[in-house]
């Protein structure tokens, strides 16, 4: 059947040895991942170097935990006839029971048989098929067209083997002699079939493409746009005429279905004309492929809304995701997915496996109008928690009790029980209405009854989100000084204790909170902010031991030695540099006579011992 229809094929076995004898008789046109086995083609956390090839079998191996990620990526590279062929991890959960349930389904119906032996399958590659469809001649004409509009930008978005990229190739090889034409894309193999197309393309990294001036004659095509970071796909925008963006918008890097709500948004705010396409029709395997279908059902990436809610319930529910039905379950996940840029199919795996995680979700009659993604972390017992402090370990599962542990030097955090808010989300229609806000109540009730000590919550800063988790109770207490790659904006941490204010905990965080909102105003507004911190004392004194004893980094400890030098040492030829938020070891580099950044933070932090 399977040869006949073109259908693809989809292998889950439990047994390790059973697979890799299967594994040892694979088809040439293979490719084996496996973070165990030597003899492998490359660990799975290099799923993405794949992308933009196409194979006859796919191997996965996921013994010793699940990737989703890679097997939504990598599915989209099997050809027509081929196989998907997954050894489960070797303790059962929720992820790899779902996996199994939607493979029954789907195979069933297709007459497939789910685990069928493997046989090798004549394939037609997607380059051999150059003439295009009705549906991407229809986007190829707009485009041809609008080479003669230079302020015209065209998005286009689609599944996994839709043809996108060849079409975005004969695209680009009609219009390469009107104008000059850069392509760049995350890697320069997800962009293999576009210039397979248009040989004579010119390819430049986008990384090295921002450091070039800024030129509007210059037409740009960015293949795989949703694994850029979203600053970067902006600025690159602004620099160059943007022509052509494409991304696929399920899967992978970013999850491109939150590219597409966040990006064209910022585009026809920005931009003078933009038009958005998108492509439907398969082309590296037949309408209704039963791989595709699993594929969608078992990591939640239909976009279609929810119809049907199911239990019509109305009220606040606090559950752990393998508890929640599956309209219930779709709904939650498409509100993330939709609200936040960074999720991907690992996020969907975490929340059905981590026994710690918790979905808080508001529903009316059925229907979600919030929901937020709830992380347990803590308490990190001796000795662990030496090595914490020190720098010397991050334990997964964490994140707040081991930031503010190591980067604010307070251990006490690490001792206590801590609830993360890691993200909350309320559909566009239901916003400014409170509905975020009457969660976070809800949840902080929850918490209390549930022996929590801590609330907390990290994300990328802006001053939207400052202002609404104030409003709502959390303080901010540490801003990084380091830009996050993909924002372009710094992490923050804000916290919210569940204690009363008699206690010795409530006195430290609101001191941290005042450390945070000083550090903030002296970011924005400089030095004249230093003289409101002299209650600061307690904190900064720590940071500067950790920092002389080179635990941690300069850029960690920059506020309180901006600090300490404006209060200990306001005549010290360093005090003026230091109490610059601006200032980074290349400038104390400069300050030394050209030194490298290296040996500056040793001449600081000889200074300040010499100093202490």
């Amino acid at each position: 059947m399977a040869e006949r229809s073109g259908y693809r094929q989809l292998q889950l076995l439990q047994d390790a040895s059973l697979w890799r004898e299967y594994c040892e008789a694979r088809s040439e046109s293979s490719i084996y991942l496996s973070n165990l086995q030597t003899h492998a083609d490359a660990v799975l956390s290099r799923y993405r170097d794949y992308l933009g090839h196409e194979f006859e079998q796919v191997w996965i191996d996921c013994h010793d935990g699940l990737h989703a990620d890679a097997i939504a990526a990598l599915c989209g590279t099997v050809t027509a006839g081929g196989l998907l062929s997954i050894l489960l991890p070797a303790e059962s959960n929720a992820m790899s029971h779902r996996m199994e349930r939607f493979a029954a389904k789907h195979f069933a119906e297709s007459n497939i048989k789910p685990y069928s032996s493997v046989n090798k399958t004549e394939t037609r590659s997607a380059n051999e098929t150059l003439q295009l469809t009705n549906e991407q001649n229809s986007i190829f004409n707009a485009l041809t067209q609008s080479t003669a509009k230079p302020c015209e930008t065209h998005i286009i978005t689609a599944e996994r083997g839709r043809g996108k990229s060849t079409l975005l190739g004969q695209a680009l090889a009609q219009a390469k002699e009107h104008s000059s034409i850069i392509v760049t894309a995350p890697r320069k193999a997800n962009a293999k079939v576009l210039l397979q197309q248009a040989p004579e393309a010119h390819f430049v990294a986008w990384d090295k493409l921002l450091e070039q001036p800024g030129n509007s004659e210059v037409t740009l095509i960015i293949d795989e746009a949703a694994g850029l970071p979203l600053w970067a796909t902006e600025q690159l925008c602004q620099k160059f005429n943007p022509w052509l963006l494409a991304t696929t918008v399920a899967g992978y890097e970013g999850c491109g279905r939150g590219f597409a709500v966040h990006f064209t948004d910022w585009a026809r705010k920005t931009l003078p004309q933009v038009s958005v396409h998108q492509l439907t029709q398969p082309l590296r395997w037949p309408i209704n492929d039963p791989l595709e279908q699993w594929l969608t059902d078992t990591f939640l990436m239909n976009e279609q809304p929810v119809t049907q809610f199911g239990r019509r319930e109305s009220g606040t529910f606090i559950k752990h995701a393998s508890e929640l039905e599956e309209a219930l379950l779709q709904q939650c996940f498409q509100l993330l997915l939709s609200a936040h840029y960074q999720s991907s199919p690992n996020d969907l795996n975490l929340l059905l496996t981590e026994p710690g995680h918790k979905l808080a979700y508001q529903s009316t009659n059925g229907e979600v109008t919030a929901v937020a993604w709830l992380m347990s972390e803590g308490p990190i017992l001796s000795p662990l928690k030496e090595e914490v402090r020190q720098g010397q370990r991050r334990p997964k599962g964490n994140l707040l009790p081991q930031a503010i542990g190591y980067f604010l030097q307070q251990d006490w955090a690490m001792d206590l029980h801590w609830l993360r808010v890691a993200r909350i989300a309320v559909p566009a229609a239901k916003r400014r209405r409170k509905a975020a806000s009457e969660l976070l109540a809800e949840i902080y009730r929850w918490a209390l009854d549930n022996n929590y000590q801590m609330l907390g919550t990290s994300f990328a800063w802006s001053p939207g989100l400052d202002n609404f988790w104030k409003k709502n109770g959390y303080a901010l207490w540490r801003l990084s000084s380091r830009i996050d790659s993909v924002s372009a904006r710094p992490a923050a941490i804000y916290a919210l204790p569940l204690t009363n204010e008699f206690t010795e905990l409530y006195r430290v965080c609101q001191l941290l909170g005042q450390w945070g909102q000083n550090q903030l105003q002296w970011l924005s507004d400089g030095k004249e902010m230093l003289q409101l911190t002299d209650e600061h004392n307690e904190i900064r004194t720590s940071l500067i031991q950790a920092y002389r004893s080179k635990t941690i980094p300069f850029d960690a400890a920059h506020f309180a030695l901006a600090q300490w030098f404006y209060w200990q040492h306001s005549n010290h030829p360093l005090t003026e540099l230091l109490c610059n938020s601006s200032t980074t070891l290349k400038h104390l580099g400069e300050y030394w006579g050209g030194v490298s950044q290296r040996q500056a933070n040793e001449n600081l932090c000889k200074e300040v011992c010499l100093l202490h």
